[in-house]
């Protein structure tokens, strides 16, 4: 009994119309059904309840009876509000429309242009009779009819929020660039307009934004405003992430004593950097320079340079990787008898000026000594009588002791054979 007075009570003014439908289907008296009036609702409610306990003082032992708040459900229609989604399913396919069923005794029509968020000629574009498809309440209403429905607006907040959860998570998104714009370009990301400013779409020398329009792209989102339908995207860190990833591959695939070629970056006191591509760089060390005395990186090479270098260390963990020039040549002392056999006539510079002679550089790693005896056809009492340091000289190799890396110039023997 508590039940029923229950349901009686939750009764709203709404609601009176189809407790009246009620009352009459359950052969109530007529002065609940006729003449009432909003102010008589109570009035109502309690007749309502007197009627309904006499007639569950009628019935038979045993006999089953639907419950009056089941039966509520079934005379009081849905309300949809304003702002929620709801699922409904396809019931009739019309030319400018569908007819949907939310549950209620009437169907309700989504018009073509409530359908999708493309341009669609025919609603069979997208749903079929069957279908069970999410709408948008535009209007309030009953599932019995009122209700003002759209599909494309579900799609549209489903896929804002789809957006907003890869811009939270800072995932990847694909979009196709369909227009090309001042300052940049328009993209379709799922249906909904981005801009993909000029500065973030990654251009290389020559491309210009134009190039990328009708192209599939994978983007990060940069910006995201919902209430002024604002998304703004960018290729730059996913093509960092690329970037990085070949660099990573490249330094992976060099290979320890292989010689590679690399363009000179910058010139240091210690050394060279030295880049080898994809974003790998290389030091060549001062002391690998050259195989002859030491000499300053600013006399060997020049900033933009195109050389061949030997990589002689590799470390992964730091992404170190050291670099020889010298190396790419051979070691000097064991060429030396074929590049400079004895008698033959070699130019050479004087680095150093000792009491009993000059030594002479004729090569990277190749110096000789002229001894005093052998700097002029006359006796020479001191060195610098006839040579300073920094001089260049003609002179004849006389002498080659590979073992123990010395090699025997003369001047004077070059003098006596032109005046023979």
């Amino acid at each position: 009994m508590e039940e029923k007075r229950s349901f009686v009570n939750d009764v709203s003014s709404d609601d009176v119309g189809s407790i009246l439908e009620e009352a009459s289907a359950e052969k109530l008296p007529r002065r609940f059904i006729e003449g009432i009036q909003e102010p008589q609702i109570e009035e109502v409610k309690e007749s309502i309840t007197e009627t309904v306990e006499r007639k569950e003082a009628k019935e038979q032992p045993g006999e089953k009876k639907e419950s009056p708040k089941s039966s509520n459900k079934n005379f009081l229609p849905k309300v949809f509000k304003k702002g929620e989604i709801i699922s409904v399913t396809v019931v009739k396919i019309e030319p400018n429309g569908v007819l949907v069923s939310a549950g209620g005794k009437e169907d309700i029509f989504i018009p073509l242009h409530g359908l999708s968020l493309k341009e669609i000629l025919t609603p069979d574009e997208v749903v079929q009779v069957g279908d069970r498809i999410d709408v948008f309440v535009m209007k309030e209403g009953r599932s019995g009819g009122g209700a003002i429905l759209s599909k494309k607006m579900a799609d549209y907040i489903k896929k804002w929020n789809n957006l907003k959860e890869k811009f939270t998570n800072g995932e990847f998104v694909k979009g196709t660039a369909s227009k090309a714009i001042k300052g940049g370009l328009l993209v379709d990301v799922n249906g909904i307009t981005a801009f993909l400013p000029q500065s973030q779409i990654g251009l290389k020398r020559g491309e210009k934004p134009e190039n990328f329009v009708a192209q599939e792209l994978e983007l990060n989102i940069l910006e995201l405003d919902k209430s002024i339908k604002r998304v703004v995207v960018s290729r730059i860190k996913l093509l960092e992430e690329i970037r990085e990833k070949e660099r990573k591959q490249a330094l992976v695939s060099l290979k320890k004593g292989e010689i590679y070629e690399g363009t000179v970056r910058s010139i240091q006191d210690f050394g060279v950097f030295v880049d080898l591509g994809n974003g790998i760089e290389g030091l060549v060390r001062v002391n690998e320079l050259t195989w002859g005395r030491r000499k300053s990186p600013h006399e060997i090479l020049k900033v933009g340079e195109a050389i061949k270098a030997k990589i002689i260390g590799i470390n992964l963990d730091t992404e170190r990787v050291l670099l020889s020039l010298k190396q790419t040549k051979p070691y000097p002392w064991d060429i030396v008898s074929e590049k400079f056999p004895i008698n033959s006539t070699v130019e050479g510079t004087v680095i150093r000026i000792h009491p009993f002679g000059a030594v002479l550089e004729i090569d990277d790693g190749l110096t000789g000594l002229v001894h005093i005896s052998q700097l002029d056809k006359k006796r020479v009492n001191k060195v610098e009588e006839v040579v300073n340091i920094g001089d260049k000289l003609q002179v004849k190799v006389i002498a080659i002791d590979k073992e123990n890396k010395k090699i025997k110039l003369s001047r004077r023997a070059l003098l006596e054979d032109e005046h023979e």
